[in-house]
C-alpha cells in the first residue's frame, strides 16, 4: 500500500494546481476504512476515470512533465491484489482518489499480557 500512496502523492505533486490545497482524509464506517486524496488539477481532466487508470494514459495530452502514464494503473493493480477498492472521481478540474478497505481485526493479545493458566496434574 506504500507504493499506492506514493503513486497518488507523486501525481498530486506533478499535477496539482499551484498554490491550492491538497486534502488527504481517512474515514471509518461499518467495518470499512476509506482514504481519500483530493486536489485541484492544473488541467481540466477531459478523460473518464476508467480511461485515466489505463496503462500509458495521461489525463491531458498537453502535459509536458515526465511520467509514463503507469502510476494509476499500478496503483489500481496493487489495490486489487490487496482487496482494496480503488476509485477515481473527476469533476472538471477536481480530482479525487478513493481507497476503501476492510478494517483490520484487533490484534490478538500478546502472550506476555495473557493471564497465567494453572492446570492441575492429571493422572
Amino acid at each position: 500500500m506504500w507504493r499506492v500512496f506514493d503513486n497518488l502523492m507523486g501525481n498530486i505533486i506533478k499535477y496539482a494546481q499551484p498554490d491550492t490545497r491538497v486534502y488527504v482524509s481517512a474515514e471509518e464506517a461499518d467495518g470499512k476504512i476509506q482514504i481519500i486524496f483530493k486536489n485541484i488539477s492544473k488541467y481540466e481532466l477531459n478523460i473518464s476515470s476508467d480511461e485515466l487508470m489505463e496503462r500509458f494514459v495521461r489525463g491531458d495530452s498537453s502535459r509536458s512533465t515526465e511520467g509514463s502514464g503507469l502510476g494509476l494503473s499500478i496503483a489500481k493493480s496493487l489495490c486489487e491484489l490487496n482487496n482494496v477498492d480503488f476509485n477515481i472521481v473527476i469533476d472538471g478540474d477536481l480530482y479525487k482518489a478513493e481507497l476503501t478497505m476492510d478494517e483490520l481485526p484487533p490484534e490478538p493479545p500478546n502472550e506476555e499480557t495473557l493471564p497465567a493458566v494453572v492446570v492441575d496434574d492429571i493422572e
